[in-house]
C-alpha cells in the first residue's frame, strides 16, 4: 500500500511490505532461504538419484551428481511469497579440503525492486545400490519371457528384430540373459516392463503368445508367482 512511511529508511509515498519499502524489506528479510546442506543419493552402478523415497532414471547425457544436486536445491529452496519473479543460477561444484559445495544464485524483484543473492551450499553425495541394480546382482526377477522361432530354430535375425525393440528402460530393467538350445530366456525385474515390451512386439508383428506362471506362493496374504511368457516369432 502506498502514502505512508518506510519505517526502517523514512521513504514516503511508496509501497509497503511489513511497513517497509521494498528496498529495505530486501535488506531485512530473508527473501530467499538456502537450504545449510543438501545430500543426494546416487546409485553408483546406474547413476538413478533417489527423490522423495524413490528411484529416478537419471536424464540422457546427463551428469547425475549435478541433475542429483539440482533437483535437491530446487526442492529445498525457500522463496518469500512476496518476489514477484525470480531466476536461479546453478553453478559447477567446487571441491577443496572442506568438501564439495554448490554455487547458487537467485535473481528477481520484490515489487519491482531487484534482489542478488548468492551463496555456496555444501554438497554431500552417497553413492549406493539403487534397488533394481541390488535385484540385478542378485538376478532377481519377477517375469522371464522366452524368445523362441516358429520352427523351432532360434535364427540370430529373430533374436536381433525382437531385442530392437528394448528401450533403455527394458534393458535396465533385465537382470539375466540366458542362451539355450531353444532360444533366449529374458529375466526382467519388473513383470510390467516386461508384459509392455511385449505388447511392442504384438503391434508391429503376429505372434504367438502364452503365458504361464510358475513359483506360485502366498506372501504377505497375497498371491505370487513368477510369470513366463513364451513368444514365437
Amino acid at each position: 500500500m502506498a502514502g505512508k512511511f518506510c519505517v526502517m529508511c523514512g521513504a514516503e509515498d511508496v509501497p509497503l511490505i511489513d511497513r517497509m519499502c521494498p528496498s529495505c524489506y530486501i535488506k531485512n528479510r530473508s527473501v530467499v532461504m538456502f537450504p545449510k546442506f543438501l545430500r543426494v543419493e546416487v546409485c553408483r552402478v546406474c547413476g538413478a538419484r533417489k527423490e522423495y523415497g524413490r528411484w529416478v532414471t537419471p536424464s540422457p547425457d546427463s551428469d547425475p551428481v549435478t541433475e542429483a544436486a539440482e533437483d535437491a536445491l530446487m526442492n529445498s529452496l525457500k522463496l518469500d511469497h512476496n518476489i514477484n519473479d525470480y531466476r536461479v543460477e546453478i553453478g559447477t561444484q567446487r571441491s577443496d579440503k572442506f568438501g564439495v559445495r554448490l554455487p547458487v544464485r537467485v535473481e528477481g524483484t520484490v515489487l519491482g525492486e531487484k534482489f542478488n543473492l548468492y551463496q555456496e551450499v555444501p554438497l554431500k553425495v552417497d553413492y549406493v545400490l539403487c534397488d533394481s541394480c541390488i535385484k540385478r546382482r542378485g538376478k532377481y526377477y519377477e517375469a522371464i519371457v522366452q524368445l523362441r522361432g516358429r520352427d523351432g530354430v532360434m535364427s540370430w535375425d529373430v533374436r536381433r528384430f525382437f531385442e530392437s525393440f528394448f528401450s533403455k528402460d527394458e534393458m535396465s530393467n533385465l537382470s539375466d540373459v540366458v542362451e539355450g538350445k531353444e532360444g533366449v530366456d529374458y529375466y526382467f525385474i519388473s513383470k510390467t516392463v516386461a508384459k509392455r515390451l511385449v505388447t511392442k512386439v504384438m503391434s508391429e508383428v503376429r505372434v504367438e503368445v502364452k503365458e504361464s506362471y510358475q513359483n506360485e506362493r502366498i506372501k504377505r496374504g497375497k498371491r505370487d508367482a513368477k510369470l513366463v511368457i513364451s513368444l514365437r516369432l
